[in-house]
């Protein structure tokens, strides 16, 4: 059963409904989900379809071979046998021109940067044949997509050749929210609850394929010790192989996000680069990269007049694989490391990085999704005090001075407000209050996993609270 992807899937179809031929790159992480969305459009929809899927590693005239291959399986009739891609492309022409059919054709090219090695010129071939033939035409839709992030940015959405300006859409495939999650779950079977459904994000994120690796017929700690502390899991070793299939010059890119992801308020670009020991210059390639890739966010510190960026790790395997599977033993049992107190800790922590990741369902649920806004980090400390920091608060800029500080509590049960954590609110607030020269109308979200005891402290702070049932019931 194919999930989500509504927004992604009716670009494709206004695409196929426009009377011009359409060149579109899609681009995400590995296991993502590229491929299976763009054949359920064409599955679904009223189109020809024709597939391409470059091999890793694979010579060219294998490449051409396999391609050549295709297209007789799909026109059902022999073709010549070529060594160029120049007269691979010119075959395919002649096929299609050859098809009586009315309906828009798609061609997919699945992992081009593999089809476009060194020396292939099959970009530059690619390109020729979008220019000279596709664009001729009322009716082709010419889809590249690709993992390696650096290749798909670099080589064909900022290319300088003939490429240029040629791309009708861009769609970049990002995680599953909270509630597609969810609702994959269900649709296999796995009947977890709203908590469940969290803990399981929290170790693998929204990757279409590390969900769909969970059997249905285990509980998830089982499903977790079988696929990422055995050795035989498939996700044992996925950390070091992701960043290998995504980037060149992945040591860089991993360093960079392991580093990121060993402290959850994140560093500077300048703090970044003195860490892994990369010069600050050499970092703004990599970073952007992971950033569009969607492994990491920037932020800024609100008031900051310098807009000094802060750099988070928000892709959650990443934060799961560095603290928990990295230099497990072989006797390591999830069973008992979930119910330690460094365990609920460091969820604590995952479920802060899951609300930054949820911030525009958050909106949403509090009404506020068509007033633009930002997010931002706060902190104030003078020498010698404790300060205070916000880990996530939303600005609204729209003119109206309202800001909503969000808190996020992560228990097993019914989070309680006592006195003291009233008191430490109500502090955090008033400094804010005194550093902004009381310039801002604050409302104070509570969001908990399993609800918060309405008690005589809740009233003097909270404005809102919402749950888990609230996360999983907004996906876009």
């Amino acid at each position: 059963m194919f999930i989500g992807r509504e927004k992604e899937l009716n670009i494709l179809r206004e695409l196929k409904d426009k009377k011009d031929s359409s060149f579109v790159a899609v681009y995400g992480r590995r296991r993502i989900g590229k491929t299976e969305m763009v054949r359920y459009f064409c599955d679904n929809e009223d189109v020809f379809f024709i597939e391409f899927t470059g091999k890793r590693k694979v010579p060219k005239q294998n490449q051409i071979r396999t391609f050549l291959r295709n297209i007789e399986k799909k026109f059902q009739n022999r073709v010549d046998r070529v060594t160029d891609w120049y007269d691979a492309l010119e075959i395919l022409q002649e096929n299609i021109e050859s098809l009586e059919l009315k309906q828009k054709k798609v061609i997919f090219i699945d992992e081009l940067p593999w089809l476009d090695s060194a020396k292939s010129n099959f970009l530059e071939e690619l390109a020729y044949f979008w220019n000279t033939y596709c664009t001729r035409r009322k009716d082709i839709i010419l889809i590249v997509c690709g993992s390696a992030a650096s290749y798909m940015i670099k080589k064909v959405i900022h290319n300088i050749g003939p490429l240029h300006g040629r791309l009708t859409a861009i769609i970049p495939m990002e995680q599953f929210s909270l509630a597609s999650t969810k609702e994959m779950l269900i649709s296999r079977g796995c009947h977890y609850s709203d908590k469940a459904v969290v803990d399981t994000y929290m170790a693998f994120g929204g990757v279409a394929k590390y969900i769909d690796n969970l059997s249905c017929k285990k509980v998830l700690s089982e499903n977790i010790n079988a696929l990422c502390f055995q050795d035989t899991g498939l996700m044992r070793y996925e950390y070091e192989e992701l960043f290998a299939s995504l980037f060149n010059d992945s040591k860089t890119h991993y360093s960079i996000m392991t580093k990121l992801s060993s402290k959850w308020s994140g560093w500077t670009q300048k703090e970044l680069a003195k860490s892994v020991k990369i010069s600050s210059g050499s970092m703004k390639k990599p970073l952007e990269e992971l950033y569009t890739s969607g492994f990491i966010s920037r932020t800024t510190k609100f008031g900051n007049v310098k807009k000094e960026v802060i750099y988070r790790a928000t892709d959650c395997f990443s934060y799961f694989h560095n603290k928990w599977i990295k230099g497990a033993s072989k006797n390591s049992d999830w069973n008992q490391i979930s119910t330690t107190q460094s365990y609920k800790s460091w969820s604590g922590f995952a479920f802060e990085n899951i609300c930054h990741m949820h911030s525009e369902q958050i909106k949403k649920v509090l009404g506020i999704n068509g007033v633009p806004t930002q997010t931002h980090y706060w902190n104030y400390r003078e020498e010698g005090e404790t300060g205070t920091q916000i880990d996530m608060l939303i600005e609204h800029t729209n003119g109206s001075k309202n800001i909503d500080i969000i808190e996020c509590k992560y228990y097993n049960g019914k989070f309680v407000i006592d006195k003291k954590y009233k008191e430490n609110l109500q502090q955090k607030i008033n400094i804010f209050n005194e550093q902004t020269k009381h310039k801002y109308n604050i409302r104070l979200i509570m969001i908990t996993s399993n609800g918060i005891e309405k008690n005589e402290h809740y009233g003097d702070v909270v404005n809102i609270d919402l749950g888990l049932s609230d996360m999983l019931g907004v996906g876009f």
